[in-house]
């Protein structure tokens, strides 16, 4: 009994120690991509500025390019992580929820400026680079239970197939309050604060009322079959 309790902490502690390296690793790519404005181009020299052989680099990451998926996906998550434990979360109304994490993320946001800066200063909030798919997953995921929680309580009205488009419009929401932040040069970034609340009570607003449901029938009249082919066709 003595020896299997000596292996399972022998485990946990490896577990523990590659977890620090994991870590260690994807702060190192942050740190670098900050303080050098671009992002590390070999393993070979990223591994010995860590002082880690590249053995050890690929246990964790297939490529420099997968360690900034992980980066950003996982930056995301410890966000929304923290929102939903807090105290009274189970008590805030989908708005509510919403707000409370783009307040969270817009605080994290600027232990992370310059890196924010370097990574999303020219790329369109529409956009989807290959490196975000992972934050993105996540938070459509976050963004689903949100409208989940905003559909079970009336507060965002149940439209079968639009509800279901409702976290990927958020998520454009998300890169563009990134967009402002990045661009906002006032005083404790006060405009984007106020940019956060404006158009999260605009969006919300737009779930609850019918208007999307009116905007969807003028568009499939103005736009028949598929509308994303235009009015063209046969007729003179």
């Amino acid at each position: 009994m003595a020896t299997k309790r000596s292996n399972k902490g022998g485990s946990q502690a490896s577990g523990k120690d590659s977890q620090k390296v994991r870590d260690s690793i994807l702060e190192a790519f942050a740190a670098h991509w900050s303080e050098e404005g671009e992002p590390p181009r070999s393993v070979a020299r990223f591994c010995r500025n860590l002082a880690i052989t590249e053995a050890v680099f690929f246990k964790h990451f297939p490529s420099l390019h997968a360690v900034e998926k992980a980066f950003w996906r996982g930056w995301i998550s410890g966000i929304i992580s923290a929102v939903e434990e807090g105290d009274d979360w189970e008590e805030f109304a989908a708005r509510e929820r919403y707000l409370a994490f783009l307040f969270a993320l817009t605080q994290s946001a600027n232990e992370r400026r310059s890196l924010l800066l370097e990574r999303f200063h020219d790329i369109s909030p529409l956009s989807h680079p290959g490196a975000l798919e992972g934050m993105r997953g996540e938070f459509l995921e976050f963004a689903g239970r949100l409208i989940d929680h905003g559909t079970s309580s009336g507060e965002i009205a149940e439209r079968r197939g639009l509800t279901a488009l409702y976290p990927g419009i958020l998520y454009v929401h998300l890169r563009w309050v990134i967009d402002q932040y990045l661009k906002d040069e006032s005083e404790g970034f006060e405009r984007t604060d106020a940019f956060i609340e404006k158009t999260v009570t605009l969006a919300f607003d737009l779930f609850r009322s019918q208007a999307l449901d009116s905007a969807a029938d003028l568009l499939r009249f103005l736009l028949p079959g598929n509308p994303w082919s235009g009015c063209s066709g046969n007729g003179k």
